[in-house]
């Protein structure tokens, strides 16, 4: 089970006042909405890559028991960790527009995944056959709107949610470089 938990100690305020800012500016200019990200990956030994994403480098592996050295998690623990992390970006973020006080957050996420596809064994789908999660949210607000609210808003408006939930268009090539 992959867990996330953040603990709230950001200036409610200038979080507000930065979220309602972005969100004037892409009334103004819808334009500022395409945001663009990227990330760059090379194979390193084994299963041990290398990945840059703007400024910051990390690794991903496979555990032991998968052929790897466990020297990072594997990419779909990477993308539990993404989802969970969203999760609690998204609820800070509605939480402070929507004038909630939160303590804290934390996201524990599962996700099946059958080898059988991944190994090419059978025809069985290579990713996650089920992904379940239970987000706790630590509040003193009693606001049972403002509540629902807020949850609806995470489930709705979480991007990695959202690409873990619903097919995402997808181009791309394999390019072989013989020497």
């Amino acid at each position: 089970m992959s867990t996330a938990e953040t603990i709230i100690s950001t200036n409610d305020e200038q979080l507000k006042e930065s979220i309602l800012a972005l969100v004037d500016g892409i009334k103004i200019n819808p334009e500022q909405a395409n945001a663009t990200f990227r990330a760059k990956s090379k194979l390193e030994n084994g299963f041990l890559t290398n990945i840059k994403i703007r400024d910051f480098n990390f690794v991903s592996d496979e555990p032991v028991e998968l052929g790897g050295t466990d020297q990072g998690p594997n990419p779909v623990e990477y993308v539990l960790g993404a989802f969970a992390a969203c999760q609690e970006i998204v609820i800070k973020a509605y939480a402070t527009v929507l004038d909630i006080d939160i303590k804290s957050v934390t996201v524990e996420v599962d996700g099946k995944l059958d080898l059988h596809g991944f190994l090419n064994l059978t025809e069985a789908r290579a990713g996650f056959e089920s992904v379940t999660y239970k987000t706790t949210i630590e509040t003193n607000e009693t606001n049972q709107e403002k509540l629902n609210t807020l949850e609806h808003l995470s489930v709705a408006r979480c991007p990695v949610l959202d690409i873990i939930k619903n097919p995402v268009q997808l181009k791309g090539s394999v390019q072989f470089n013989t020497y």
